[in-house]
């Protein structure tokens, strides 16, 4: 599921502070959303951490104890940089025909390989470029569909994972669900993420 506009606010705003910082639910821009709902949900995702209470016990410093404290995780800060990617899309890089393996969609290709691009040119972090790369290197059209199938390594499945992933929380989920659907397992989220219950909850 695509992040909501209140998720997003979040999102940004945690991105806005310095590397390691904590944003605290005392600042103001507790106006802008429902302050407590919406990081907790944007903590679920694995886009942000929250603060336990010694942190919150520090970060009061004599003063007053804030509701809650969450600052982005480095896959909340992919996020952040594939939206303005995708809002300005690179070159498309072309690939070559390998083996077979799962399958993805048409649509699904492009997306994999305008990243692909992204992650070579180093503005795309937390992607394996050399893995997606190598999975898209075994993009072959299944006859009589739109799909494709790509090369099933262990780190080019993670590459792919991560993408479409990526792809869901800021545009579109269906491929990464059409993707999940064919594993032999459940994922939890590409690396980089947490799972909701890893983190505290704001009151």
């Amino acid at each position: 599921m695509t992040l909501r506009r209140d998720e997003w606010v979040v999102l940004e705003d945690l991105g806005d502070q310095p590397e390691g910082a904590w944003t605290t639910g005392t600042r103001p821009l507790d106006k802008r959303y429902r302050a407590a709902t919406a990081v907790r949900d944007v903590a679920g995702r694995g886009l942000c951490h929250l603060a336990p209470d010694d942190v919150l016990e520090e970060l009061a410093a004599g003063g007053a104890r804030p509701r809650w404290a969450a600052r982005i995780t480095p896959l909340g800060r992919s996020v952040l940089t594939y939206r303005v990617l995708q809002e300005n899309p690179g070159t498309v890089v072309e690939t070559a025909a390998a083996p077979q393996g799962f399958k993805v969609r048409g649509a699904d290709v492009d997306v994999l390989r305008s990243a692909l691009a992204c992650a070579e040119a180093g503005v795309l972090t937390g992607i394996d470029a050399p893995a997606l790369r190598a999975a898209l290197a075994g993009a072959v059209p299944v006859a009589g569909s739109r799909q494709h199938t790509l090369t099933a390594t262990e780190e080019g499945l993670t590459a792919v994972l991560a993408v479409l992933h990526l792809e869901s929380l800021v545009r579109d989920s269906s491929g990464y669900h059409h993707l999940v659907r064919q594993l032999p397992f459940d994922p939890d989220r590409p690396a980089g993420s947490t799972g909701p219950g890893d983190a505290p909850r704001p009151a």
